[in-house]
């Protein structure tokens, strides 16, 4: 997320003659921002990608604050392009908050024109229906077309479909190709505007994976005969900082990043929805002086300009384009004094923490390379790159990331070398030598973790010593009021390598009922390497909270999550089930219909308030169509259906039943969530639903960190019960965790 504080400074760094700036895009002030001299024959805004949905105001306000700093940054616009994307779905209730924002703000004389994108497909039409919907609303002529606007060029392109990378028929291109000539022949040097929502493919940053794919070589090949076509493209969502986003070759293509939110390319360690990723909207102006056209970048999230303007001289002269692939071959630089630090308080069994000052750039530092070398075998047990978090602004002067999959007990040395948009790469690198920790709390769980009255449990902990030498501890148990503890301590010594699991018996008194929580800390010598928690539930009819699943989960598959954080897993708890409809398309492994992971894990692969279950402690379930969506977007192709079961229980002789359980949901759009209660009798009980409608259990609106409790009425010829939760409905839309379920004949009390 972009700090508040405004970084108008340009600071520079002399080296070897030459003058490299911060990695950092400096801020480029409404005053700088404004020529005097000169005034523009055209002004137009550009923006793309606002996804108003039905489900949230967040994107309805981002909107309107983008066209309330359009206005005062262009008080005098000739025209007003949206490249696609103007919802999420294409529901007619999205386009209607669209342009209820739209038609308030709009300048009065404005030339207004939109194009359709991918996402206004998605609201279960046929093509046709979806396109006469688009047309509808927006009031445009056909899905593509020309104007004029001060004598200048405007042609829009559209989709027509709603696949991500977009179908361009040959009969719309050829079509282009003739607006392209006959613009052309009329004003040979004047530059043609022509807007799209998919990036021409391999031009600009973005493009290589949201470009466009069918009939690319014809699209690219049409444009290229033109060299003064100024194409301006949305879709990736990828920020306007970095240099990439305007390309020269052939022709001239511009990125317009996105109202509604950031995204960057995979592979890197924050992900490509890096922290803060929604708070983060964008969008441009253009100016154009007698052919010379002028792209001013803004921050919309800042109210600020980003960057220096880009300058478009002589479009249609290719000798003279300037933002070409070639553009930068300086590497970043490190200072003489710069040094890379193991941060040693935040060392851990299977990481190591580096912090480094940033290096500095002529345009601007990407990424960085980071290895972690084994010392004793000489391998690289990391190698990864992280971003510079560029798309902050201030740019962080340090940075600390986690080096993590390393081995414990083991030496290491950490190297940083910097690396720009370019891929030129600093000469210095970093260097830090540290230590990973080698004794392992490995986990803690009790044996039976439900139990009745006078039936004793073993709380179980698993300690390993990862290193050669031996070593001697302690184990703490603090227990709930009630429960009688074999041990309140226990030492224990491990030999090099040694595993040893530590048994506790715990018997709960007869006033005991509910669950108990037990705190298990682990000590070597004054110092503790870890704590959990054990739940145990006492004299209830059924309870649950996934922490036996612990040694189950495993690491990241298309999650980008460090393999030292586990993790996940599809195995339900004996006598739990997870059942995905066979209409379910496949998505992100992890998040393929209910999972069973951590607090840690999830949070890692995205935040967005998933760090806000309070309640949900160890092991949680997790139902997550955000998360699934973000491999292969199956959204387009189907719903996210998935349900987890419980055990079979008795209730015969049972008139009201109370069930509880800790909840953790966002809602949006169509997303439903229920809870069922099934009866061996065919009998079906609605428990709980929460989904759009405003008397439904979440009023439309998110559930965060709730224990909710609700009653059921058994039938009289009942003799068990299932309880069922099922996630559906879902598109690319938020989630839902559940935790610390109780099923008993007595009221339940909600822990918060």
């Amino acid at each position: 997320m972009k700090a508040k504080n405004k970084f108008a400074a340009m600071l520079t760094v002399v080296t070897v003659g030459l003058t490299t700036s911060l990695s950092s895009v400096q801020a480029f002030s409404e005053s700088s921002n404004s020529d005097n001299k000169r005034k523009p024959e055209l002004v137009f805004p550009v923006i793309s990608d606002v996804h108003i949905d039905d489900g949230s105001t967040a994107d309805m306000n981002k909107f309107r604050t983008a066209m309330d700093q359009l206005n005062k940054a262009a008080p005098k616009q000739d025209a007003f392009v949206v490249v696609g994307d103007l919802t999420d779905y294409g529901y007619a209730t999205e386009y209607d908050k669209f342009f209820s924002i739209y038609n308030e703000k709009k300048q009065g004389d404005v030339q207004s024109m939109f194009t359709m994108g991918n996402h206004d497909y998605w609201n279960g039409l046929s093509v046709e229906k979806a396109q006469d919907r688009f047309l509808e609303k927006t009031g445009m002529e056909s899905l593509y077309y020309h104007k004029k606007v001060n004598g200048y060029d405007f042609i829009t392109l559209s989709p027509e479909n709603g696949n991500t990378h977009g179908l361009y028929s040959v009969k719309q291109i050829n079509w282009l190709g003739e607006k392209l000539a006959a613009a052309e022949k009329e004003n040979p040097d004047q530059p043609i505007f022509v807007f799209l929502h998919q990036h021409i493919k391999d031009t600009v940053y973005g493009s290589d994976l949201w470009g466009t794919q069918e009939n690319k070589e014809l699209l690219y090949d049409t444009l290229k005969k033109h060299p003064q076509v100024i194409t301006f493209s949305g879709h990736s969502h990828y920020p306007l900082e970095d240099p990439r986003t305007i390309h020269q070759k052939d022709f001239t293509s511009i990125g317009t990043s996105s109202v509604s939110y950031l995204e960057l390319e995979p592979g890197k360690l924050q992900g490509f929805h890096p922290e803060g990723y929604r708070d983060i909207s964008q969008g441009m102006i253009v100016e154009v002086y007698n052919n010379e056209v002028v792209i001013k970048k803004r921050d919309f999230h800042k109210d600020d300009w980003t960057g220096k303007p880009w300058v478009i001289k002589n479009s249609s002269k290719k000798n003279k384009f300037k933002y070409t692939d070639d553009r930068d071959q300086l590497p970043p630089v490190f200072a003489v004094k710069d040094k890379a630090l193991i941060v040693k308080e935040k060392s851990t069994l299977k990481s190591l923490n580096v912090t480094f000052p940033q290096a500095k750039d002529n345009e601007l530092v990407h990424s960085y390379h980071i290895t972690a070398k084994n010392k004793k075998t000489g391998e690289l047990d990391a190698d990864f790159t992280a971003f510079s978090e560029f798309y902050y602004d201030p740019v962080p002067k340090n940075l600390e990331f986690p080096v993590a999959g390393l081995k414990p007990g083991t030496d290491y040395e950490i190297k940083v070398q910097a690396l720009d948009s370019f891929n030129n790469s600093s000469k210095k690198v970093l260097l830090a030598d540290g230590q990973t920790k080698a004794l392992e709390m490995v986990s803690a769980q009790a044996s039976p973790s439900l139990v009745t009255e006078g039936e004793s449990t073993t709380l179980q902990v698993k300690m390993k010593n990862h290193g050669n030498g031996s070593v001697k501890g302690k184990i703490k148990v603090d227990a709930p009021e009630g429960w009688i503890l074999e041990y309140k301590e226990l030492e224990y010594e491990l030999s090099g390598t040694e595993e040893k699991m530590l048994p506790i018996k715990a018997t709960p008194s007869k006033e005991s009922s509910g669950l108990s929580q037990f705190t298990i800390t682990a000590s070597e010598g004054d110092q503790i390497i870890g704590s959990k928690n054990i739940n145990v539930f006492v004299n209830m009819i059924l309870g649950e909270s996934f922490d036996q699943l612990e040694s189950a989960l495993k690491p990241a598959v298309n999650e980008n999550i460090p393999s030292s954080i586990l993790g996940w897993s599809h195995t339900a708890p004996k006598g739990w089930s997870v059942t995905n409809s066979s209409n379910m398309p496949a998505g992100t492994e992890e998040w393929q219909g209910w999972s069973f992971t951590t607090k840690d894990f999830w949070t890692n692969a995205e935040d967005q308030d998933r760090n806000k279950f309070e309640l949900g402690q160890g092991v949680i379930a997790v139902a997550d169509p955000d998360e699934w969506d973000d491999n292969g977007s199956p959204a387009s192709k189907g719903f996210f259906d998935s349900t987890l079961t419980s055990p079979s229980v008795k209730v015969d002789g049972a008139k009201d039943l109370y069930f509880g359980f800790a909840s953790h949901y966002k809602q949006e759009g169509t997303q439903t969530a229920e809870v069922t209660a099934v009866f061996d009798n065919g009998e079906k009980q609605q428990v709980l639903v929460y989904d759009n409608k405003a008397d439904s259990d979440n009023n439309n609106g998110h559930v965060l960190n709730k224990y909710e409790v609700k009653s059921i009425k058994v039938p009289e010829d009942a003799s068990s019960m299932k309880l069922q939760w099922r996630m559906h409905n879902a598109k690319n839309n938020w989630f839902w965790s559940i935790d610390d379920i109780r099923l008993d004949d007595q009221m339940i009390v909600s822990p918060n």
